[in-house]
């Protein structure tokens, strides 16, 4: 059964392994945490920046949850929900990103998960929520229009991970 949790240590090594799929496959829609950095320490590091940031209380971030995806004990990948819409959620970021490990990818995870999403998205209060995805990246395109995405427009956007790349906004009302 797909859950999403909140982080925790108990999945610290399973997250590590995805993170390096992810590297390993040089996929730059999503990156996550570069995995030389996660260690042992890794997670009581960052603890507290992550619940800052769930407290508004992280400079120059908006209010966002972080979740990980697990399917009956195995880290599957996670999820973002940024509840504001500042000017980085509306041209970069969006207010949901979410990512499947690449050994997993192709089997309907990525829509179970942006499924879940919506539902704490809707518990946090949202009414809709803004999805951005690089105009190449097909698969996310196909779960974010069959769950109720409406294109919104198509941008210039230009980041670290991805370099300069068109950028496709969905509106998803919940």
């Amino acid at each position: 059964m797909v859950e999403l949790i909140k982080r925790c240590p108990e999945y610290v090594a399973g997250y590590k392994e995805y993170c390096q799929e992810l590297y390993d496959n040089h996929v730059a829609y999503f990156r996550p945490t570069d995995p030389k950095f996660i260690d042992d320490e890794w997670f009581f590091r960052t603890k507290s920046w992550y619940d800052r940031k769930e407290q508004g209380l992280a400079e120059g971030q908006p209010i966002s949850f972080h979740y990980w995806v697990i399917d009956n004990g195995k880290f599957i990948g996670e999820f973002q929900l940024r509840t504001e819409f500042p000017e980085k959620v509306m041209l970069d970021i969006g207010s949901i990103g979410y990512a499947v490990r690449v050994s997993e990818q192709g089997k309907g995870y990525g829509k179970e998960i942006l499924r879940l999403g919506l539902e704490i998205a809707k518990q946090h209060g949202m009414e809709k929520v803004l999805l951005t995805i690089n105009d190449e990246n097909k698969a996310s395109i196909r779960v974010c229009e069959a769950l109720g995405g409406v294109w919104k427009d198509t941008i210039d956007a230009c980041n670290d991970a991805e370099g300069q790349h068109l950028l496709r906004r969905y509106w998803i009302t919940l």
